[in-house]
């Protein structure tokens, strides 16, 4: 039977009792020691108090940097996973592990990887090559403004659901930094790779008539609330800008 995994998140976010949540997949593995300790410090960091106050109210959201094993085998014992950033570069320079879904890039390399293994202890740094297909692990506020209060449940199967809770969380106003000490690493399990085929298939045309109408109903909000030119509307007018029809759409608006 297919998942209808967006509709799974937002009964997990309905009931949630924290004030902050963490999109993540059942079969990931958070490797970084005292996870929620270190998280509580970052975010009370006063080097980064900008970044604090867009993610209490809602509009930042904190990524985790996926990765897995190049060998199957490899990936499957999570307590044989690495427990440091330091243990984690020292695989990726020996190729055994790399960059989650590395066949399918527009998945997560707007997170930047070469950023995040540069970056210094404590760097959180901005995602900004936002890419329709991106679809990080993030933290975010529970209540906060984006989505509607939920993640669109048309997608039933494999490809676009998770996608689709970022691109709206995107086209509201978030803003996406990476938490540079972090990681999390796929275990390694068996897919049904025929109903994935066929669902990823279904799931595309959904997906491209989704993003053509979370455009509209975003733009036509901000056009009625006043601020299309205001910051707010930014990451809208940009993402859906590259979209046919839609530059002249916003060109039109603005005028």
């Amino acid at each position: 039977m297919a998942m209808q995994f967006n509709t799974w998140r937002n009964i997990a976010r309905l009931f949630a009792r924290t004030e902050y949540v963490m999109m993540l997949d059942v079969d990931f593995y958070l490797c970084t020691p005292r996870f929620r300790e270190v998280l509580r410090r970052t975010i009370t960091s006063t080097g980064i108090s900008e970044v604090k106050e867009m993610f209490k109210s809602g509009m930042a959201a904190f990524v985790i940097p996926a990765f897995e094993y190049v060998k199957y085998n490899d990936g499957r014992d999570y307590q044989a996973f690495p427990n440091s950033k330091k243990d984690l570069i020292r695989l990726i320079k020996e190729r055994k592990i790399r960059m989650f879904h590395d066949i399918w890039p527009p998945g997560h390399n707007s997170t930047n990887y070469d950023g995040y293994y540069a970056a210094k202890p404590g760097e959180v740094y901005r995602v900004t090559q936002f890419q329709s297909y991106y679809e990080p692990y993030t933290i975010f506020r529970k209540d906060g403004p984006p989505w509607t209060d939920r993640c669109d449940e048309r997608f039933v199967g494999y490809g676009g659901n998770k996608a689709a809770c970022i691109f709206e969380m995107y086209l509201s106003g978030m803003s996406f930094y990476v938490l540079s000490d972090h990681f999390i690493v796929h275990q390694n399990h068996l897919y049904e790779e025929n109903a994935r085929k066929s669902e990823r298939k279904f799931n595309r045309k959904i997906y491209s008539e989704f993003k053509e109408e979370t455009c509209l109903r975003y733009l036509r909000n901000f056009q009625e609330l006043g601020i299309l030119r205001a910051t707010r509307a930014r990451n809208a007018i940009d993402e859906c800008g590259k979209m046919k029809g839609f530059s002249r759409l916003i060109t039109q608006a603005n005028s």
